[in-house]
């Protein structure tokens, strides 16, 4: 008997275990899947430092001689005419074409140090700071990123000794065109490039949380990262694992992509820079808020190391790379990585995105022994805004008011407190009116009173509490042959503390909830009071007390 019971459990166990996986991956709608996760979702830059030395140069004496012979040569032959406009076309043509035969370096040397920086997305997996995005969003190439700064530095002095240059001929009465200006800057790129060399290269990263307060310096609100793992760029695995200081960070919540079909509805979120840092944007407002966009699941393709990647329409842009792409539960099922292009014109091709399966980022945060988890800010966000959705405002506002002392700045946390403080302040509590004397006389009239009602009730609970004790205590005749049967018997779970009694605000009177932390009234937090209300047995000990003086539990 006791085996069956114990089946019927394990049964039940099983079957409310399911259950509640499948709660856990319900649908929710889009505009909740957003608020959720925006917190978690956040801006990375990876920035490279370098310091750039070049030698500077001048030219032999002879240069100006022999441009001039040759120039008489070409007159002489017939190779341009002797016009003044021919002469001097043919001069910067010349000059364009072997200034590095005719220059030498002086000994001279300038040094600056350079920066350039790469912007991506990602998420927070971990309240302490552990965060996903791709590997070819952090990694260093040296050889590509000399060539960067290389041709950033160089462009541009390039283009201010073609410029001077340019006004010099003006000045002169010849204004040079497209092509000669062309041609002497790419004359001076040359010569900077053979003087020119890149040392002390450094790589840090950095990560926005969109917690950025209006009109603030956004560069401010960075917090600094440490890459702890990274695969290699596509076609390899393009994941990264970094991880930042902090405590109680918002995080995302990571799914499963083994169960995805073609036509699955997906999300992708991240920071396109076109929606982000484009110069006819607010970047200070950009940066706060991350990018939705949706589709589907395409298909799932197999890349040429052996490993599936997934297609999705979603759309995806530079800067939502190692974003998440989300499915219909608010849950990452894949990392935004890289789109098509076409080779005959450059241009992006619509539909065409692919994402890294989160399978691949499980494996990754796995062998660095880091395990995912739901951070107390997330989890109380969701309940708030749960209570928000249910018309509950009261609720929401305590819930994000807590919050907002704890990690203060998030726009979506503020955006919601608005929107609940609006609410509440639209439905206020109806304290119920307390009965007219009518009532009172009817109830008096009728020979009953609140008191007999109550009195019976209590009456009735006591009956029937002895009948279940007499009940026990019969035994089974003499040799009856039926045994009582074994059933499982739940251990008593402690009572609830009771949250019934009430205090008061000490800065506006309102009476309040003995366990609220703010006035619902005027939103000042509560004064804070030391309780040793027994959570078990809800007796109310003297202070100081560290066991229950009634029942002996732990306070």
């Amino acid at each position: 008997m006791k085996k069956r019971v114990f089946a019927l459990y394990l049964a039940a166990f099983l079957a409310l275990t399911a259950f509640a996986g499948q709660a856990a991956a319900q649908t929710i709608d889009t505009r909740t899947l957003a608020t959720i996760n925006k917190p978690g979702v956040v801006l990375v830059q990876t920035m490279w430092t370098a310091d750039v030395t070049w030698s500077e140069f001048a030219f032999y004496d002879g240069f100006e001689t022999d441009l001039q012979d040759e120039v008489l040569r070409m007159v002489d032959d017939g190779e341009i005419p002797a016009t003044e406009e021919a002469v001097i076309h043919a001069m910067v043509s010349l000059m364009a074409n072997y200034m590095e035969y005719y220059a030498f370096y002086t000994g001279n040397a300038t040094t600056e140090k350079m920066s350039t920086a790469a912007v991506g997305t990602g998420f927070i997996v971990t309240p302490n700071g552990y965060l996903v995005t791709n590997a070819h969003v952090v990694h260093t190439d040296e050889d590509e990123l000399y060539m960067s700064f290389a041709k950033s530095s160089l462009e541009s002095y390039a283009t201010t000794a073609a410029d001077e240059f340019e006004a010099e001929m003006r000045r002169s009465g010849y204004q040079l065109t497209e092509d000669e200006w062309l041609g002497i800057a790419n004359g001076v790129y040359r010569m900077l490039s053979q003087g020119m060399e890149i040392n002390n290269l450094q790589t840090s990263y950095q990560c926005f949380i969109g917690n950025v307060t209006p009109g603030s310096d956004v560069s401010a609100k960075g917090k600094g990262m440490d890459l702890r793992k990274i695969g290699e760029p596509i076609p390899g695995r393009d994941v990264a694992i970094l991880k930042m200081e902090g405590s109680n960070l918002p995080t995302v919540t990571l799914g499963d992509d083994s169960k995805l079909r073609t036509g699955d509805r997906v999300y992708a979120m991240g920071y396109p820079a076109v929606a982000t840092l484009s110069e006819t944007l607010n970047v200070a407002q950009a940066i706060q808020e991350p990018t939705l966009t949706q589709g589907i699941i395409s298909a799932r393709k197999e890349m040429s190391g052996g490993w599936s990647i997934l297609q999705t329409d979603a759309a995806i842009h530079g800067g939502n790379s190692g974003g998440p792409l989300f499915n219909e539960a608010g849950e990452v099922i894949g990392i935004n990585t890289f789109g098509m292009l076409d080779s005959s014109s450059g241009a992006q091709v619509a539909g065409m995105n692919f994402a890294v399966p989160i399978t691949i980022a499980k494996q990754f945060l796995n062998e660095i022994n880091v395990v995912p988890a739901e951070s107390s800010f997330t989890a109380d966000f969701k309940a708030a805004l749960a209570a928000y959705n249910s018309g509950d405002f009261n609720k929401a506002l305590e819930i994000l008011r807590g919050i907002n002392e704890t990690n203060p700045g998030f726009p979506v946390v503020q955006e919601l407190l608005a929107e609940a403080r609006e609410g509440a302040d639209a439905n206020p509590i109806n304290t119920p009116e307390p009965p007219s004397k009518e009532t009172v006389s009817k109830a008096e009239n009728s020979g009953l009173s609140p008191l007999i009602y109550i009195g019976g009730g209590v009456l009735l609970v006591v009956i029937v509490v002895l009948v279940i004790l007499l009940a026990k205590k019969k035994k089974p005749a003499a040799g009856a042959g039926f045994q009582p049967p074994v059933y499982y018997q739940p251990q008593p779970q402690p009572q609830q503390a009771d949250h019934t009694k009430t205090k008061h605000c000490t800065k506006c009177g309102a009476e309040m909830a003995e366990d609220a932390k703010f006035c619902n009234a005027c939103g000042a937090p509560a004064a804070k009071t030391e309780s040793y209300r027994c959570s078990t047995c809800g007796h109310e000990n003297k202070p100081g007390t560290k066991f229950c003086e009634r029942c002996g539990a732990k306070l």
